[in-house]
């Protein structure tokens, strides 16, 4: 199964500023994201707290050790 991924405006223009090598980083973590959806675990991802959508999961990505 695929899961949808969305993202915050916020996080669109914080892509606009990465470089080509960071955007390929971040994209193979959401790809893991899409294929295992809420069961992709830490330290890959980690759940929301409080969010009122059941299975909600924040994506925990780094770039040659920066997060």
């Amino acid at each position: 199964m695929i899961w949808d991924i969305e993202y915050t405006d916020e996080f669109g223009r914080w892509w606009g500023t990465l470089s080509e090598a960071e955007q390929e980083s971040l994209a193979a973590s959401v790809q893991l994201l899409e294929a295992r959806g809420p069961s992709l675990g830490f330290p890959h991802s980690s759940g929301i707290k409080g969010s009122r959508h059941s299975h909600m999961r924040e994506l925990r990505t780094q770039h040659q050790g920066r997060p």
